[in-house]
């Protein structure tokens, strides 16, 4: 099972380097601001993960991460700094860019980097409402998993509710059997009949149940001072391969670890998976709304983001096309990559056929992507605060940006070919064993 963030990420690249953090939204900065042909909607964001789609489609939901807090103890620092922004009309010149939620639980490097929290978010069927992919702020930090509610009243009072516990499902049902963790990192609201309000259900990826669960709300037994009863169950699970102590085993198979999710206008659903952080590993997996696989795209490395069109499917690769070093190599294993050189693609496949050459174009640290037919949109630099990451001596890449939305430009990307996974070597026998 994996933890993505603070931890797992972290451990595959170090950045240092405490950099002011900016406070407010910006949008609209125009081609080539930070993006070489892509176009800034919005920046000043903390940790930007996924996005999606409001309910008109008129603006994108932003799930930001937050910055981490003043709460330190072991290199990590939590806070309530998650947030949801809505970005109104990002394909205007210059979009509006507000916070919607905020409060969430965050917890980061001291610098405000690689956080975890509030890492999705979708638009319910409730003007106004989002359901969020986080944790509850009731609890202590990281270690209770759950799906909140959050929005503002028609009387403009603000509302947070812990809606469902994903670490309880997580520890009465654990699906692939190994250690109990939750780690929510994306949400698909499904609105089951657009004329009736509310209804629906969610989806959510937990990266460290290796699990997509169904939370599935029972609308008849809410009342003004207590939301629904609710039901989760496994919507899909894949096995985990870990070793004692939440070990990735670099000898055993690569584990899936979800973390994006999409939808199509047929309402089939599009699951993307980390693949254990190892180049070529991961893989977008297509399944009918009840949970039945139809399609499968593999060769991707370190997935954190998945959108759909009528003609393709949209890929974030973290890492891509490089995946971090293995484990138990060291940055002395080999030469670091160039100053400034900051990973991240995002690739484009016709999904309708199967022979279709994939193009990609670079992007760093890509997130959550989301298209309306014309135009596609990436979370970027997400895992970093709104200030960015200052360049230090065990920082390999140089000074990383803020925070922000681009919306893509696609006109110069270049073809890519599937990644051959390589067969992890098994480790040495220690002498006399």
């Amino acid at each position: 099972m994996k933890r993505l963030g603070t931890g797992v990420l972290a451990a595959a690249v170090v950045l240092v380097g405490p950099v002011p953090l900016a406070g407010a939204h910006g949008g609209g900065h125009g081609h080539g601001d930070d993006g070489g042909g892509h176009r800034v909607v919005a920046d000043g964001l903390d940790n930007p993960r996924q996005l999606n789609w409001s309910q008109d489609h008129e603006s994108l939901v932003v799930a930001e991460a937050g910055r981490g807090g003043d709460q330190c103890a072991g290199g990590q620092c939590a806070g309530a700094t998650g947030a949801i922004s809505l970005v109104e009309r990002p394909w205007r010149r210059t979009p509006a860019v507000s916070t919607v939620a905020e409060g969430f639980t965050s917890m980061a490097s001291p610098d405000g980097s690689f956080a975890v929290g509030s890492n999705g978010a979708d638009a319910t069927d409730v003007d106004g409402q989002y359901v969020v992919a986080g944790y509850d702020p009731a609890g202590p930090p990281m270690q209770n998993g759950s799906l909140l509610v959050a929005g503002t009243e028609e009387t403009g009072e603000e509302y947070l509710i812990p809606f469902a516990d994903l670490q309880k499902a997580e520890e009465e049902q654990n699906p692939d059997t190994a250690q109990i963790e939750s780690n929510p990192y994306a949400v698909l609201f499904v609105d089951e009949d657009p004329d009736d309000a509310p209804d629906g259900y969610a989806l959510v990826a937990d990266a460290a149940a290796n699990t997509v669960w169904k939370v599935e709300p029972d609308f008849s037994t809410q009342t003004e001072d207590a939301p629904p009863e609710y039901e989760i169950t496994e919507w899909a699970t894949w096995p985990t391969t870990s070793l004692p102590g939440n070990v990735d085993d670099p000898a055993g198979p690569a584990e899936f670890v979800p973390t994006a999710l999409a939808a199509d206008r047929r309402g089939n659903v599009y699951v993307g998976g980390l693949g254990s952080e190892r180049a070529g590993e991961a893989s977008v997996v297509k399944f009918s709304a009840d949970g039945e696989e139809l399609e499968r795209w593999d060769g991707f490395t370190a997935i954190t983001g998945v959108a759909v069109d009528r003609h393709h499917l949209y890929v974030s690769q973290l890492f891509g096309p490089t995946a971090p070093m293995p484990p138990g190599q060291t940055p002395s294993d080999e030469a670091p990559p160039a100053a400034g050189a900051v990973p991240g693609q995002v690739i484009v496949v016709d999904r309708h056929d199967e022979d279709a050459e994939r193009r990609a174009v670079d992007v760093p640290f890509p997130a959550g992507l989301a298209s309306d037919g014309s135009s596609l949109y990436a979370a970027v630099n997400s895992l970093a605060p709104a200030g960015g990451i200052a360049a230090g001596p065990a920082n390999p890449f140089g000074a990383v940006g803020g925070g922000a939305v681009w919306e893509l430009d696609l006109s110069d990307a270049y073809p890519v070919e599937p990644v051959e996974p390589v067969e992890p070597a098994a480790p040495e026998a220690a002498p006399g064993g």
